[in-house]
């Protein structure tokens, strides 16, 4: 029999046992008029390490949600879009830490958008379902989670609102945590402070701990079951022979320089204890996969330790210290801006390209359409980790990336009326130890500057991590190594201007989540290395190049009465083809009668605003034209200034000795150099003179 449970004071309502009831658990969670069905179902059978936890997350938006159709050619929802997989790794990291270090069963869960009506954001709703529905099953979930979108418009803060007041908001954090702590945060601001940054978060806290007590509470009046995990015994007795073999001072050779000396350590001991339980394992008693994990387990419990001791890190840094920086610019001679940027052993190329409004991506969503007019895809080929992987396509974690360094400039990039361009950078990895992201931030902006973008201010991007060791001391590192990443409870990617915060990305594995000191003790951490950072940026280029690269077109921009569209237009498009094909350029013309007129050469985008111009009657006194003849009569002569714009040159205004040959002197088709001099606002009739028939 079905249930609903209520929570008032924030406006969810699930319903539980009515909705997909084979699925483990399943939640039916509304919101004004937003609803999402969230399930969560794992195999049955326990299973053995497979060399990774196999969770797979989705989230999908029907666009009948929204009454709406698929766009495209094919009216049916295909692959995730970008929306769905940026979304599906919202839910994702915050319960993928949530579950017991030794289950590894098969879980799936799906979040489905069934119903929107633009007042909730969807996303939080579908990670809220997903907890709900995880909590009620009989799969061993950690959590609950819960979840909040936070804004800021005219200064205040604002929760989980709808998507047109978000519109105005200068803040969109998307903010998941547990009772005790924050453990997820993604999405970008306006030059917010540090202070602001805590502030907001620990403002989305108070309702996340409502949101957990109310899971809990459900959970508790279904009596659902904890599951019983019978092969938690035999993991404890292989963990402990493993750690009876392995030494923590075995540790010791994995402080190395570089990646390279401590892989080849890792590996040394990796086969170390492979060697001693070679038996076992050739026997079928255990497995080497499942040796190799134990052994991961206890070198992120020692080596925090050994860190503590040593106060210092794996290559040797002091905790608070950034890797050597080397950047250069202008390296790729035939694209509009290029930019190389090393920190340590991690390297990006960022290759930059300025097109037209036709260039920009047309994009929908339930939310609805819009157009992309910066793009930044980033790319981690295999090679930049030393690996020999296939490449298939994009990933989804090259997706979550490349959105979060293209968020960093969302407030610093030109507005499209002064600076009417589509901007597109592509970032390579070329070698990754870490921070590739932050890489990314840093070589587009110096990309961005190398091709004259006038980007309003520098921005730079920082990766912090976190090892807590046995007497439970915290230690924030700046600047982290992907060893630091792997073993470490902490991925906090912030980025950032001198002045503010532009984009945040944190993921904590620690089930407590992060407290508020730990948060404030990062972020200036963070602050310090973000500064220290951009100041080294700014000795390779400290400001956007005053010109345009040669290579990138040119744009001219002017406004015409929406009303005279059709005019430049013509009939079938016929007049605005014969402006582009005769100037060689392109034009994009909006429905508010903004006209940019794209070239590669200035005098050819001239020649076509000179000619839409003359179209709308908005010709300046004192032009000079190179007319054509088109009629000769005995009160003068009609010029064609453009295709569809005659003027007339008075027979008045001719030397008299030249008016009695004038129909000999110039047939239909001569070319003549007529200056305006009058131009009649009420019939748009154009006067004209010939400077050399006077």
């Amino acid at each position: 029999m079905s249930k609903i449970f209520k929570l008032p004071e924030l406006g969810f309502e699930v319903e539980v046992d009515k909705f997909a009831r084979q699925a483990d658990g399943a939640a039916w969670l509304r919101h004004g008029d937003t609803i999402v069905l969230s399930t969560a179902v794992a195999t049955s059978e326990e299973r053995d390490f497979i060399g990774f936890f196999p969770l797979t997350v989705e989230y999908r938006e029907k666009t009948s949600a929204a009454g709406k159709f698929p766009g495209g050619y094919i009216k049916r929802e295909g692959r995730l879009n970008d929306t769905e997989v940026l979304s599906s790794r919202l839910i994702d990291r915050p319960i993928r830490p949530l579950f017991p270090k030794y289950y590894f069963n098969e879980v799936q869960v799906i979040s489905s958008v069934y119903s929107y009506d633009g007042k909730f954001p969807s996303a939080v709703l579908g990670l809220i379902a997903s907890s709900l529905a995880l909590t009620i099953s009989k799969i061993p979930f950690l959590g609950p989670v819960g979840a909040v979108q936070v804004g800021r418009v005219d200064g205040k803060w604002v929760l989980n609102t709808s998507a047109e007041e978000m519109k105005e908001s200068s803040v969109d954090l998307i903010v998941a945590g547990t009772n005790d702590g924050i453990c997820m945060v993604e999405g970008h601001c306006d030059l917010l402070s540090e202070a602001d940054l805590i502030e907001a978060l620990f403002l989305a806290h108070e309702q996340i701990k409502v949101q957990v007590k109310w899971q809990l509470d459900i959970k508790k009046e279904l009596s659902v079951e904890e599951p019983d995990l019978s092969s938690v015994e035999v993991w404890k007795e292989w963990e402990e022979k493993v750690q009876a073999h392995f030494k923590p001072e075995n540790c010791e050779t994995l402080f190395a320089p570089t990646k390279a000396e401590q892989s080849e350590a890792l590996k040394a001991l990796k086969k170390d204890v492979v060697e001693f339980f070679e038996k076992e394992i050739e026997s079928g008693i255990t497995s080497k996969p499942k040796i190799l994990y134990l052994f991961d387990s206890l070198l992120k419990e020692y080596l925090p330790n050994l860190v503590a001791q040593k106060n210092s890190r794996l290559d040797g840094r002091p905790f608070d210290q950034v890797r050597p920086i080397t950047a250069e610019i202008g390296l790729l001679p035939t694209v509009h801006g290029s930019a190389m940027f090393r920190r340590g052993e991690t390297q990006a190329l960022a290759s930059l390209t300025l097109g037209t409004a036709q260039d920009a991506q047309r994009m929908e969503n339930l939310k609805g359409d819009y157009e992309r007019t910066f793009m930044l895809h980033y790319n981690f080929p295999p090679f930049s980790t030393g690996e020999v992987k296939p490449i298939r396509g994009v990933g989804r974690r090259e997706i979550g990336h490349g959105y979060l360094a293209e968020r960093s400039f969302a407030h610093v990039l030109p507005e499209q009326d002064k600076f009417p361009y589509t901007i597109r950078s592509v970032v390579d990895m070329f070698e990754s130890n870490g921070s590739s992201s932050m890489a990314t931030v840093c070589a587009t902006t110096l990309a961005l500057m190398d091709a004259g973008v006038p980007i309003k201010d520098m921005v730079g991007g920082i990766a912090m991590g976190m090892m807590k060791d046995s007497d439970g001391n915290t230690h924030v590192l700046t600047d982290i190594l992907g060893s630091e990443d792997a073993f470490g409870l902490m991925d906090f990617k912030i980025t950032g201007t001198d002045t503010g915060i532009m984009a945040v990305q944190m993921d904590i594995k620690a089930k407590a989540g992060l407290t508020r000191d730990l948060l404030e003790r990062a972020l200036e951490q963070a602050r310090t290395g973000r500064l220290h950072i951009i100041k080294t940026m700014r000795d390779v280029l400290d400001k956007p190049r005053a010109q345009l690269s040669e290579l990138a077109p040119r744009v001219i921009s002017l406004k015409i009465d929406p009303e005279k569209i059709g005019t430049v237009i013509g009939p079938g498009g016929k007049s605005i083809k014969e402006i582009t094909a005769s100037t060689n350029t392109q034009i994009d013309i909006t429905d508010d009668g903004l006209v940019r007129i794209y070239s590669s050469a200035s005098k050819d985008a001239h020649k076509a605003e000179q000619w839409v111009r003359t179209l709308v009657g908005d010709i300046e006194v004192g032009t000079t034209v190179d007319g054509i003849v088109r009629r000769v009569a005995e009160f003068g002569m009609f010029v064609e200034l453009v295709p569809g714009k005659d003027g007339l040159v008075h027979i008045s205004s001719i030397a008299r000795d030249r008016q009695r040959t004038l129909a000999q002197d110039f047939k239909v088709g001569d070319t003549l150099k007529v200056k305006v001099v009058a131009v009649e606002e009420e019939t748009g009739r154009i006067r004209l003179i010939a400077p050399d028939l006077k």
